[in-house]
């Protein structure tokens, strides 16, 4: 069974939620404990899906789904520059210390690829649990079709 994990904070992570559902894959996640991002209250579409997060720090959600991920997929809208999008260094290093693996993806990212790097995640606890983030939606407006694209494609491939 696949899971795509996320905070529901970026463009992103509403992407790849809803992309999901369309696609019959099952959401979860820890979100801000007050159930709010730099733009206001999470859409209630995504946050009646996840479980508020307890913990502090900077994208602490963001920390607390790492710990659950088989995988990350990092959505950024150009995989040369990552560390020039914001709160994308916190990220990989809460990734780093998990150890856990991550795929780095944007635009002209292939789809074929995402898919087989999906597939070969490992399964814990019954399911293969997809991490998907990347940079806040106010800096990147693209970034929910990109990830939708690749849920889907995810999705399409799932055994």
């Amino acid at each position: 069974m696949l899971v795509i994990v996320h905070s529901g904070q970026t463009g992103v992570e509403r992407g790849a939620h809803r992309g999901a559902l369309a696609a019959g894959i099952s959401v979860a996640g820890f979100m801000p404990v007050d159930g709010r991002d730099e733009l206001g209250p999470v859409p209630e579409d995504v946050s009646s899906h996840l479980t508020p997060c307890f913990e502090r720090g900077p994208r602490a959600a963001v920390r607390a789904n790492v710990a659950l991920a088989s995988g990350v997929l990092l959505v950024v809208p150009d995989r040369r520059h990552v560390d020039k999008f914001t709160a994308m260094r916190a990220v990989m290093t809460a990734v780093r210390g998990a150890r856990t693996k991550v795929l780095v993806c944007d635009p002209t990212s292939d789809l074929d690829e995402v898919a087989a790097w999906a597939r070969a995640l490992p399964e814990t606890s019954g399911s293969v649990r997809v991490l998907v983030t990347g940079p806040r939606g106010t800096r990147w407006n693209d970034g929910e079709g990109v990830a939708r694209r690749l849920v889907t494609a995810i999705a399409l491939t799932e055994p």
